[in-house]
């Protein structure tokens, strides 16, 4: 089977580790392979990661149809204008990967949507979906008859328990626990470590143990 070229949307940092993934998934089974990084800073023609940088976000368009793309560009407290910039590239749903290393534990029941990044040593239950454009780094649990929107991120070793709701844009950071039946309002942040045990707020920031409101996105 010949093995499927992806683009990475990004630079040092998340794109190298989704190249990582990527090059991880291309040593078990070549469904997938490296083919690039775009990027609106960096000089067409530079390289990291042992990929070349193949133009701006827009060059997409020049790109072979063939040519699937990824985009890990969460980042806390920016993902609206970053959700924006994504969906403003009018990139086709079926241009979209799904990199899903495969050391992942991913129940078989569940529904991964289109753009979405799941890392190594993570574990999603039964009856999960995750929205587009979502990414779930490494040993990160995710409980059963759980429900992430688009454009979220779950950090490393986060938890979040059963029957959780993730709405558009939240950012869980690393070592977060979010008990079962929460919900997580859109484009908030959970602070590092953080223990949820009641509903978030839309564009809340919270953090400690329990975790309360520290501020607000955009205040």
């Amino acid at each position: 089977m010949k093995a499927q070229p992806v683009v990475i949307f990004g630079g040092p940092g998340a794109g190298s580790l989704v190249a990582q993934f990527v090059n991880n998934i291309q040593a078990v089974d070549q469904s997938l392979e490296l083919y690039g990084f775009l990027n609106d800073e960096l000089v067409a023609g530079s390289s990291f990661y042992g990929a070349s940088v193949l133009g701006d976000f827009d060059s997409w368009r020049k790109l072979p149809e063939e040519v699937q793309f990824i985009a890990p560009l969460h980042k806390a407290k920016h993902m609206r204008e970053r959700a924006a910039r994504i969906n403003g590239l009018d990139i086709p749903q079926v241009r979209w990967a799904r990199v899903i290393d495969p050391r992942a534990e991913v129940s078989p029941d569940i529904d991964i949507a289109h753009g979405c990044i799941v890392a190594p040593f993570s574990f999603v239950g039964g009856n999960t979906n995750i929205g587009a454009h979502t990414s779930i780094r490494a040993s990160t649990s995710i409980g059963h008859d759980a429900k992430l929107g688009p454009f979220c991120f779950v950090g490393h070793n986060a938890v979040l328990c059963g029957y959780v709701r993730v709405e558009e844009g939240a950012h869980i950071a690393p070592g977060a626990l979010v008990k079962e039946h929460c919900k997580i309002g859109r484009y908030c942040v959970i602070g590092l470590g953080a223990v949820v045990v009641e509903d978030v707020p839309d564009f809340a920031v919270v953090a400690g143990n329990p975790a309360n409101v520290i501020g607000w996105i955009g205040a």
